[in-house]
């Protein structure tokens, strides 16, 4: 850990607190121009330390800003290892993790950006990715898992999500099957799962988990083709002090939780309840948008979802009386 993240450690641990740089400097084996040169650097970030003279530094106010530091030692009060990394700007969070795969990471890792130049959603869709207003998160994992068993990390993830977003912003949060958190009517999450497997052994080699989490309105709002589909956690779009940090231990101490004993689907339940397409009569979609299915047979666009099965298949019941599990790898559903 570099100096500048042991300082705001210490100084964001002992809030109202204050320290001189020389007893700073003695808690953490470094110098007194080292302490100096990382609140100074600290300030510039944004962080309100305050100096006063005969009494030393004390942190007065944070930004919402990510801190890899921070995050790794809050999941590790919660009994959460894993390796930690926050980047300013990237691509994709998935993109990259897949570059630390190729580069011959084997450690189970996450990855956070303050903003996502391309940000990825299924079937080949961008996710909207500004600075500041967002988590874009991906976790590379090494499950114990078939490939049909792997497909449920993108149920978990969902779930997980819902449960952290619910407790930071104290509003009821939905999911719209398959992968879509929504809060008052409109989308403020996606889930991208994508992953590796070994035809001989049928087991993944490994998997990768992004999400990305709209905390806060854009400045100027969302661009004109998302603004009647996609919202935020917060309607403001005034940061709220060290928030986006707070979400993602919430969401990786429960992610982790369901994780530790997968393939068990203890977090099923979370994910049914919070379902808003149950008992919603639905328009049936292919990947490419087209209406129907054609194994179904002709007429079969509009159905009733009945419930979400085992595998978090979708049971429907078309308007003619036939009942039909739907997987997310073939179609998506759009609620009327």
């Amino acid at each position: 850990m570099i100096v500048k993240d042991e300082v705001l450690l210490l100084l964001e641990n002992h809030r109202g607190d204050f320290f001189s740089g020389q007893e700073i400097a003695d808690l953490l084996s470094v110098t007194r121009a080292s302490v100096w040169k990382a609140v100074k650097s600290l300030q510039k970030d944004g962080y309100g330390i305050e100096a006063v003279n005969n009494k030393g530094y004390t942190l007065k106010k944070a930004p919402d800003m990510l801190s890899a530091a921070f995050i790794a030692q809050k999941l590790n009060e919660n009994g959460v290892l894993l390796k930690i990394h926050v980047e300013k700007k990237v691509d994709s969070t998935n993109n990259v993790l897949k570059q630390y795969v190729a580069a011959g990471e084997k450690q189970d890792m996450v990855l956070l950006a303050e903003e996502q130049s391309a940000g990825r959603g299924r079937r080949g869709r961008s996710f909207y990715s500004p600075e500041g207003t967002g988590i874009y998160l991906s976790l590379l994992l090494h499950p114990d898992a078939t490939p049909e068993e792997g497909t449920m990390l993108t149920t978990l993830t969902a779930a997980a999500a819902a449960k952290a977003i619910e407790k930071i912003a104290g509003e009821p949060v939905q999911i719209k099957w398959v992968n879509d958190i929504w809060m008052r009517g409109k989308k403020i999450a996606g889930i991208l799962t994508e992953g590796s497997a070994s035809l001989e052994e049928g087991k993944l080699e490994y998997v990768i988990v992004g999400i990305g989490i709209n905390l806060y309105e854009p400045c100027g709002g969302f661009p004109k083709e998302l603004k009647d589909v996609a919202g935020s956690v917060f309607t403001s779009d005034l940061p709220k002090e060290n928030l986006r940090n707070r979400l993602a231990v919430e969401f990786l101490v429960d992610f982790m939780k369901y994780y530790q004993a997968f393939p068990a689907r203890d977090y099923l339940e979370e994910y049914r309840k919070r379902c808003f397409v149950i008992g919603k009569k639905v328009r049936i979609l292919m990947p490419e948008g087209a209406p129907g299915r054609a194994e179904s047979g002709p007429g079969r666009e509009y159905a009733k979802a009945l419930g979400i099965d085992d595998d978090c298949y979708l049971e429907v019941q078309y308007e003619d009386g036939v009942t039909e599990k739907l997987s997310s790898g073939e179609i998506s559903v759009k609620v009327e």
